[in-house]
């Protein structure tokens, strides 16, 4: 005699309260008042306009974090090498251009310096280096080459010119760098979720020991997703140089207007997206998604009438409030265990 027991799938609200604590929950649900307060009371923010610019400022740190995840999925923690990275290729860039190679050639000259620095830094990773010495020191290699290129001046190159296109120009009334940051996002999701290779990412960097009896070492793992995180800097240096007409190395650095060190954002992309700095958990929807939500944090701010300050603490406090909250959900995820 059997019996059929029908088990009632809990709803939305019943798997909160089984996958997170109070705490979490209460967390998130205060910081997400106080984001819909500031936006409400900020003039012009509920506009179309003011959402496509939102979209198009997060979509150069986007898409420098889609390729960071792939090294934080993979249990290779991050490259701190990242704003320096772009200022070696924006100066490659524009060193091209300004000699009049055009943008093919110039585009493909980057894009190799940027493999043979992502390479190396994933060389030395995966012998072993520690990823924070390693990319610290590789920051120091790649920026020190940068200023000694170009004097430490501004590299400039005429208009018009053949990289217009991807800096100033528009699709469908959207930015092409917006129009870019989409394509690559829908494109190295699928890498992740449908090829054998994002498979072995989440494999190796959930379980090393695992990954490496199945025969998936780190070494070659380490090479590949230092060196698409590399050329996902180069991109962006590219289309930002595109977009000026003109290169310097401290170009992703503060002290140009921005919210904080370019690396440090691409980091806090990766970490409010979710994403596990432990490896294995995670996406490059999560950092995509990320990478608008600061934007939109950012962009409020703007419209209050914050100044860098204040908008570089509140990167901060967001990198901190998503290790908080991770390390809650974790603690009880193993408590549930």
């Amino acid at each position: 005699m059997s019996v059929d027991v029908n088990v009632a799938q809990p709803g939305f609200f019943g798997r909160l309260a089984r996958d997170y604590s109070p705490l979490v929950i209460g967390l998130v649900a205060v910081f997400m008042v106080v984001l819909v307060i500031g936006a409400v009371t900020a003039p012009n923010f509920l506009t179309v306009f003011n959402f496509k610019t939102i979209i198009r400022d997060a979509a150069l740190v986007g898409i420098m974090a889609i390729g960071l995840t792939f090294v934080t999925l993979s249990g290779n923690f991050f490259l701190l090498s990242m704003k320096e990275t772009a200022a070696l290729a924006i100066i490659a860039f524009a060193t091209s251009m300004s000699a009049g190679y055009g943008f093919e050639i110039s585009f493909l000259f980057t894009m190799i310096i940027a493999l043979a620095a992502g390479a190396l830094q994933g060389v030395l990773i995966g012998l072993g280096g520690n990823p924070i010495v390693v990319t610290l020191g590789a920051a120091g290699l790649f920026f020190g080459i940068g200023s000694w290129w170009s004097d430490n001046l501004v590299v400039s190159f005429r208009r018009p010119h053949g990289a217009e296109w991807l800096g100033t120009g528009s699709f469908l009334g959207l930015p092409n760098i917006t129009v870019a940051f989409i394509l690559i996002a829908i494109a190295a999701e699928l890498v992740l979720r449908r090829t054998n290779f994002g498979r072995q990412v989440y494999l190796v960097g959930a379980n090393r020991a695992a990954g490496k009896a199945t025969g998936h070492e780190n070494f070659g793992m380490a090479i590949k997703v230092c060196s698409i995180a590399s050329v996902c800097a180069a991109f962006v240096a590219i289309a930002f140089s595109a977009q000026v007409s003109s290169a310097h190395v401290n170009y992703f650095s503060s002290e140009f207007g921005s919210s904080g060190d370019m690396t440090i954002m691409v980091i806090a992309t990766v970490m409010v997206g979710g994403n596990s700095i432990m490896g294995g958990y995670g996406s490059t929807l999560r950092s995509s998604l990320g990478a608008i939500f600061i934007s939109t944090v950012d962009n409020m701010m703007v419209l209050h009438g914050f100044n860098s300050g204040p908008r570089v603490l509140a990167v901060g406090l967001m990198i901190v409030f998503s290790i908080i909250v991770f390390a809650l959900v974790r603690r009880g995820s193993r408590a549930v265990e």
